[in-house]
């Protein structure tokens, strides 16, 4: 089979496992969606997490017995694309994010409905709670990294999370869609994150500079802007008590043990040390690598930051309003620095062009001058060796056949006098560097 026909068929079968967004949408609503997936080659319940993924309806539970008998209710219309959202799928790329899209189903008063638990939110717990070994009190770090960006302690996680389900619920009721994303372009970054009570000085040691940090940054999408969200537990120094092997206990805890003798001296010794204090911190920041602007929100004694969700994303939606005009800003900077870039690669490359025109011509004729003299060089000998022999022809015979044994000892040493061999090694300018035909601005 030809080469051009052999990439050809692949193409088509590499084709007939992907559907775009638009596509995968018309083909849920079309037929059933078991026999959607034998035709993709996988199973319903995967296949209907990718309509998750992608945020595309699916009919609900008895669809098709309708629709068999003309009564099916109209197709849930397509939510628009939320900025960073996939818009196709292939299989065996796996499921990005398994959520929940939003499905009609019948009001059932009888029955109290489960709390629900944000997509990213699920199995959190479980993952979280599989990482490094941490000292007591310390600050959890999964081995994961594509999870939701939550820095904490194991006593905090369940409080931790409580609060970002809240928000999460709360932003998407909204209509802004919550979700994990990872910038390819080197252009999204999420700030450092200090844990600590207030600002720390520039020459204070900062303990907590080996915390755990995502993967992938956890954003929410307002009216087309992207907004990072970071959930932090906040540090404060507290009194530690050092009591041997390593460990280290609240000062407040201690319990001094019993004197043995009246010459008994306690050996412990006290350092002051910041732990997980138990309360949270938002931090809410524009994620692009051009724009410092953050926001943050932080529980007091008395309340949580549960009881002013609406306060925080009121100020979200204020912080994505600010960062538009910010972001267009950078983004025009960023583009200006690559044209000038581009434009100082390219004047680097007309100079070098020209200097390495420079340098082949100038070994070019180093060259051929060398091949002149070398060809000087052997008309001088054989001229000179001409001579001689003429001088030897006129000697006496016993003294002439000795000489002309030296005359031929000497050709031989000399060599061959064509300098053809030696111009045939010669380059040209051209055949040393192909000139670049580079416009000058």
């Amino acid at each position: 089979m030809p080469a051009d026909m052999i990439c050809a068929v692949r193409w088509t079968q590499w084709r007939s496992d992907m559907a775009t967004r638009d596509e995968l949408y018309e083909a849920v609503w079309s037929e059933p969606l078991i026999k959607l997936a034998e035709r993709y080659k996988v199973s319903g319940n995967y296949l209907a997490r990718v309509c998750d993924s992608l945020r595309i309806p699916r009919p609900d539970r008895g669809y098709w017995a309708k629709e068999a008998v003309g009564k099916a209710p109209s197709k849930t219309p397509l939510p628009p694309v939320e900025p960073g959202e996939p818009t196709e799928w292939s299989s065996g790329n796996g499921v990005l994010i398994r959520r929940s899209s939003p499905r009609r189903h019948p009001v059932r008063s009888k029955v109290p409905e489960r709390p629900r638990t944000h997509a990213l939110l699920q199995g959190a717990v479980a993952h979280f709670g599989h990482g490094r070994k941490i000292e007591e009190e310390g600050y959890l770090k999964p081995y994961k990294r594509h999870l939701v960006d939550l820095t904490c302690s194991q006593a905090g996680l369940r409080h931790a999370l409580a609060f970002a389900n809240t928000l999460f619920l709360a932003l998407e009721t909204k209509g802004y869609y919550v979700g994990i994303f990872g910038g390819q372009d080197g252009r999204l970054r999420r700030p450092p994150i200090d844990p600590l009570n207030g600002v720390r000085h520039k020459s204070q040691h900062n303990p907590h500079h080996g915390l755990w940090a995502p993967g992938r940054l956890t954003v929410v999408h307002v009216n087309g802007q992207m907004v990072g969200l970071s959930i932090v537990e906040i540090a404060e120094a507290v009194v530690m008590r050092y009591v041997g092997n390593g460990v280290y206990v609240r000062d407040a805890d201690y319990v001094a043990p019993r004197a043995r003798s009246k010459y008994h001296v306690d050996s412990t010794w006290t350092t002051t040390m910041e732990r997980p204090s138990g309360r949270l911190r938002l931090h809410a920041y524009a994620p692009h690598c051009r724009v410092e602007l953050t926001k943050h929100w932080q529980e007091a004694d008395k309340s949580t930051l549960v009881d002013c969700v609406s306060d925080i994303i009121a100020g979200i939606e204020a912080m994505a309003a600010e960062t538009a005009p910010l972001v267009a800003q950078a983004e025009r900077q960023i583009e200006a620095e690559r044209l000038e870039w581009e434009a100082e690669r390219r004047r680097y490359w007309i100079e070098e062009n020209k200097r390495r025109i420079r340098e082949s011509e100038k070994e070019s004729l180093e060259q051929l001058d060398s091949i002149i003299r070398h060809w000087a060089n052997m008309q001088g000998r054989s001229e000179f060796l001409a001579r001689l022999e003429q001088s030897v022809a006129r000697l006496p015979e016993p003294e002439r056949t000795s000489m002309q044994t030296r005359v031929a000892l000497a050709r031989a040493l000399l060599g061959p006098l064509d300098p053809m061999a030696r111009f045939r090694e010669w380059r040209a300018p051209a055949e040393r560097y192909a000139p670049k035909h580079l416009e000058e601005e």
